[in-house]
C-alpha cells in the first residue's frame, strides 16, 4: 500500500529518518543493478537479424543453462526465431532458425505471432499467441502453434542442422493448446478466439514457462474482476497421445491487467504483468508453487513511452535476491535492462 506524507522544512530530519526506516522494512524492493531508476541498460552487439520493425518485435526469450547462456527469442513477426548468447552484460545475436514452412498442405502460412519462449529438460519451447489479430481480429491458424526442439546439454544448441530458409525435421509443432484453451472452464473458454479488444479481452498467450515437467501458459487476456489466468499442462501430453493433466491458476493482479511473460524460479514463477489493452502499468510478481501465493515484487518504469515490457529472463537467483533482465517490445533489439529484486 502506498504511503503519502506531507512534508515541511521544520520536521524534515525526522521524516527523512522515518522514510529510511520504512523503506528498510519493505518486504521487496527493486534495485537497478547500477542504481538507475529504470534499470541498468545492456548492449546488443551485433544487431538482431532483420529490418527495424522485426528487431522491435521481441516478445519473449528463454535460456539454456550452459555457460555462457544460450538463449532464444520469440518474435511476433515473421516465421522464425533467433539464438543469442549472453557475454558479460552484452547480448550477442547469433543463428536464425525457421520454425514454420511457407506452406502447409498446399496452403500459404502466415506469421507465427510468437509471444513466449521457455526451456526445460533439454528442449526449447516457443508459442504463438493463440489469439485473433489485434487490429482486425482475424483468425490465422499459423499463430496457434507450439513449437519445440531438442538441444544438447553441453552447448545449448541443437545437434541437428538448421537454417533460416527451411524447417528442420527435428522441430516439432502442435496445435494442441488451441483445444486446451477453448475447452477450459470459463472465463478462459468463453474468451478463447475472441477479439483482444472486447470487454475483458480475448484469450491471448503472452507468457510461457517450463517447470517440473509442466508448461505454464500466461494469458494477457482475459482479465475478469481484477483476475488474470495461467493455464498449465504436463508437457509430454502436448506432443503425444498422453492424457493432459490440466490446471488453472488465478492471479489477483489488478483490473485490466494480464500476464506479459513468465519465468521459472526455484520455488515458483516470476510473473511479468501489464495491461490487457494499450494503457497501464507494468510490474513483477512472485507466484509460489504449489501454494499459489502471489506477492508483488516491484513496479517497472518504461524507458520510453511507447515501449512495452514483454520479456523477463532470470539471470541469477540467490536465497534473498534475483537478477532479472527485462526486454521491451517496441525497443530496437529488445532494449535489455537488468534489475536486482531483493526479497
Amino acid at each position: 500500500m502506498a504511503m503519502r506524507t506531507a512534508w515541511n522544512h521544520r520536521n524534515f530530519p525526522e521524516k527523512f529518518l522515518a522514510c529510511i526506516l520504512v523503506a528498510a522494512c519493505l518486504p521487496m524492493l527493486i534495485l537497478p543493478a547500477a542504481g538507475q531508476g529504470n534499470g541498468n541498460a545492456w548492449t546488443v552487439q551485433p544487431k538482431f537479424d532483420g529490418k527495424k520493425k522485426l528487431r522491435k518485435s521481441i516478445s519473449g526469450a528463454a535460456c539454456a543453462p550452459v555457460s555462457p547462456p544460450v538463449c532464444l527469442v520469440a518474435l511476433d513477426e515473421k516465421q522464425h526465431t533467433q539464438f543469442f548468447t549472453i557475454q558479460d552484460k552484452t547480448i550477442v545475436p547469433g543463428a536464425v532458425m525457421r520454425l514454420l514452412p511457407k506452406k502447409i498442405d498446399g496452403e500459404k502460412t502466415g506469421e507465427i505471432d510468437a509471444e513466449g519462449a521457455a526451456y526445460g529438460d533439454g528442449y526449447f519451447y516457443l508459442t504463438g499467441s493463440h489469439g485473433l489479430s489485434r487490429k482486425k481480429a482475424k483468425y490465422d491458424p499459423s499463430s496457434f502453434f507450439l513449437f519445440r526442439f531438442p538441444v544438447t546439454s553441453e552447448t545449448g544448441y541443437p545437434a541437428f542442422e538448421f537454417s533460416k530458409n527451411s524447417v528442420a525435421g527435428e522441430i516439432e509443432r502442435t496445435n494442441a493448446l488451441q483445444a486446451i484453451l477453448k475447452g477450459a472452464p470459463d472465463p478462459i473458454g468463453k474468451y478463447a478466439e475472441q477479439p483482444l479488444g472486447d470487454g475483458a479481452g480475448g484469450v491471448n498467450i503472452e507468457g510461457l514457462a517450463y517447470r517440473n515437467g509442466r508448461i505454464f501458459i500466461g494469458l494477457r487476456g482475459p482479465s475478469v474482476d481484477g483476475t488474470a489466468f495461467i493455464r498449465s499442462v504436463n508437457a509430454d501430453a502436448l506432443f503425444s497421445d498422453k492424457k493432459p493433466d490440466l490446471e488453472t491458476i488465478e492471479l489477483a493482479i489488478g483490473t485490466g491487467t494480464g500476464v506479459r511473460d513468465l519465468a521459472a524460479v526455484s520455488d515458483g514463477l516470476l510473473v511479468l504483468a501489464g495491461p490487457v489493452q494499450s494503457k497501464g502499468g507494468y510490474s513483477v510478481h512472485h507466484l509460489a508453487l504449489p501454494s499459489g501465493a502471489l506477492k508483488k515484487l516491484a513496479d517497472l518504469e518504461m524507458p520510453e513511452k511507447d515501449q512495452k515490457a514483454e520479456t523477463v529472463l532470470v539471470l541469477k537467483e540467490g536465497p534473498e535476491t534475483v537478477n532479472i533482465l527485462i526486454m521491451y517490445d517496441g525497443a530496437k533489439d529488445g532494449g535489455p535492462r537488468e534489475y536486482l529484486l531483493t526479497k
